[in-house]
C-alpha cells in the first residue's frame, strides 16, 4: 500500500452558512481500514477549512459505521450532535433508507480559544 491512494475525503463550505463545513464523501480502501484514516481524514479537512464551527454529514440509519466515525469526531472536539431527518422516502422513494443530517458544534477552534 505504500504510496497507494487508499481514502479520500470531500467536502464543502455551505454557501449559506459559512461556519459550516459538509463533509459530503469519505471513502477508505478495505485494506487500510481500522487503522484510523477515515478519522484523520476529517480532522484535517476541518482543521484545514478556517472560520468554521460546525460539521454537517448525512447518513443512512444503517450506516454504523459512519455513526461511529462522526459521533467520534463530536467526541474529539467536545461537541454536540444534532440530528434530523433531511431527505425521506418521499424523496428518495420508498425503497431508500432516509437521509439523517448529522450536525456537530460548535466546535471550538485554537485561533478562537481566548
Amino acid at each position: 500500500m505504500k504510496g497507494e491512494i487508499v481514502g479520500f475525503v470531500s467536502g464543502y463550505r455551505r454557501p449559506d452558512e459559512r461556519r459550516t463545513l459538509v463533509v459530503w464523501q469519505v471513502a477508505v480502501d478495505e485494506r487500510a481500514r481500522g487503522q484510523g484514516l477515515a478519522a484523520a481524514m476529517i480532522d484535517s479537512l476541518f482543521e484545514g477549512v478556517p472560520d468554521t464551527d460546525h460539521l454537517e454529514t448525512t447518513i443512512t440509519p444503517d450506516n454504523a459505521g459512519s455513526i461511529a466515525l462522526f459521533r467520534a469526531f463530536a467526541k474529539r472536539n467536545d461537541a454536540k450532535v444534532r440530528r434530523n431527518e433531511l431527505f425521506g422516502p418521499d424523496l428518495l422513494g420508498a425503497g431508500h433508507e432516509p437521509e439523517i443530517l448529522f450536525r456537530i458544534g460548535p466546535i471550538e477552534r485554537p485561533e478562537t480559544q481566548g
